[in-house]
């Protein structure tokens, strides 16, 4: 039923019992509908008719919905506020624990909204606390509470467990047609499935929507580009970053020309974040520093933010820093002492916002941390943290110790890592690519091939390319030590590649490792 047919039934209702029927079809139409005038004016007249017939029951939910209607826009704060307190001491007067419960998710999300996560969670746990006490809770408010509580569980403890609550909430708004709903949890569970590894899953429910023509066809454009943006996401979480990038792209695409006036207008500057990491992470730096561009006058212009939580902002700020850094530390001038600033930005907000696995561990790699910050970072010990364990060990180690046992003390630091059936291809590649280093700086030769020759078919699959040409030239360092004459020739194509991705400090590596060779080379021929 449209919104139009609604208001047209409303205006023939004459008891509470009627308008207690249509009120299910609102709820469907103002939860589809945010921040629509024709949704808003009609749930303002639903109230009118609530008050008319003395139904708090039904005008604590009203009050809700109008909420829903306009908690989005930050300059309707003191209003939603004020909407906020009349359905809490309403609920409260007339015992209503289940508009209590639901007043309580609300007032999670608008602290959430102000950046006091310590009251957000709180308000969120007691919504949970009183919608367990009730026997048989109206359907629609149940899964809107157990969604908003898996949400805070998530960004707080990264639960896995999480994704039951989220599956079931799919469900349901999915066959309820609560299209934002659904697009919502999508994005949440493409999450959860690629941070667990579970490809199986993450295709399940990418096919099970696209397939899905009646969704895609029936909901507004600027949905379709969030469903875009979240399998994005996703791929760019497993590093399947080509895949990555088509999506996300296509949702920069449908975003562009209305995100202005979008209530979704922050998903476009968090896809241009996106983005950003995805062509710094495939070599291609330069179109890099534009988008980082773009992100920066975006954030100035603030139509992009003003939809967005302190959270999202902040974390949209530590994933620019992250990327910004990666790029700086690419070229041959890089001196780190001129990215002081940034370092330590980086580091404050490590324990408070995500961080992806290769930016991140690049950043332990690079930005030259003495022991105690690295002992503070992994004392963090969030989930990005966790998943980098190795590498923040595997530093610690070089720092505390020296000659032949601290590398083998470190690489076995690099073989332990953390969660290792929920790693990447890309993130084992990259831990054995550090090991195979330190076995060359102790002439331990013979390692180095075993453990790298399992990549030597699969490089397609390593789509942070500099990493797959340091691969690539690496496998051919191992193989040279065992034997293979053809190693330096290959290792120069490499070093060609660099010269044209603009990789400066990796050509110069290289190139040292070749020159070490070519004296190897020498002697054998003496």
């Amino acid at each position: 039923m449209k919104l139009t047919e609604i208001k047209q039934k409303l205006n023939s209702v004459n008891s509470k019992i009627e308008l207690r029927k249509l009120l299910s079809e609102l709820k469907l139409q103002a939860s589809n509908n945010r921040s629509n005038e024709d949704a808003i004016k009609l749930v303002e007249d639903f109230i009118v008719k609530a008050e008319k017939y003395a139904d708090l029951e039904s005008l604590v939910v009203l009050y809700g919905l109008l909420i829903l209607q306009l908690e989005h826009d930050i300059k309707n704060l003191i209003l939603v506020t004020e909407i906020l307190d009349k359905m809490q001491n309403l609920s409260i007067k007339i015992d209503y624990k289940e508009g209590l419960a639901f007043s309580f998710s609300f007032s999670w999300y608008i602290e959430r909204m102000k950046g006091n996560k310590k009251l957000a969670r709180k308000h969120i746990e007691k919504s949970y606390f009183l919608l367990n006490q009730l026997k048989q809770p109206d359907s629609f408010i149940y899964h809107f509470i157990r969604y908003s509580y898996a949400i805070q569980d998530w960004l707080d403890n990264h639960n896995f467990h999480t994704a039951e609550i989220f599956e079931d909430c799919f469900d349901y708004f999915c066959r309820n047609n609560l299209y934002h709903s659904t697009t919502m949890a999508l994005g949440i569970l493409i999450i959860i499935y690629q941070q667990e590894q579970n490809k199986e899953k993450t295709m399940e429910l990418t096919r099970k929507i696209l397939s899905n023509r009646e969704l895609l066809t029936k909901i507004p454009k600027e949905m379709q580009s969030i469903i875009n943006y979240f399998i994005g996401v996703g791929h760019k979480l497993s590093f399947n970053l080509d895949e990555a990038k088509n999506y996300l792209q296509l949702s920069q695409k449908i975003l562009e020309p209305i995100h202005k006036r979008s209530i979704y207008s922050g998903y476009y500057l968090t896809t241009l974040s996106h983005l950003t990491a995805v062509f710094a992470l495939q070599g291609e730096l330069e179109t890099a520093l534009k988008k980082m561009i773009e992100v920066e006058e975006s954030i100035k212009k603030g139509y992009t933010t003003k939809n967005l939580d302190s959270f999202s902002r902040k974390q949209i700020e530590h994933d620019f820093n992250l990327t910004k850094f990666y790029i700086s530390s690419r070229f041959q001038n890089f001196q780190i002492e001129s990215l002081s600033d940034l370092v330590q930005i980086i580091i404050d907000n490590i324990g408070k916002q995500n961080s992806n696995a290769i930016l991140f561990s690049e950043f332990l790699l690079n930005a030259n941390l003495t022991e105690e910050q690295l002992r503070g970072i992994k004392n963090l010990n969030n989930p990005s943290t966790r998943r980098v364990e190795h590498i923040i060990n595997f530093l610690i180690e070089k720092t505390i110790n020296y000659g032949e046992i601290q590398v083998l003390n470190s690489i076995s630091r690099l073989k332990g890592r953390p969660v290792e059936e929920r790693m990447t291809f890309t993130e084992k590649a990259f831990a054995d690519l550090l090991a195979a280093q330190e076995y060359y700086k102790i002439n331990r030769f013979a390692e180095i091939y075993p453990l790298l020759k399992k990549y030597e078919n699969h490089l397609h699959r390593i789509e942070v390319l500099e990493m797959r040409v340091f691969m690539e030239a690496f496998i051919q360092v191992g193989a040279f030590k065992n034997g293979d004459p053809l190693g330096p020739a290959l290792q120069y194509i490499s070093i060609k590649k660099c010269k044209l991705y603009g990789f400066s400090r990796l050509e110069n590596k290289l190139s040292d490792y070749l020159t070490t060779q070519g004296t190897d080379i020498i002697r054998m021929m003496m």
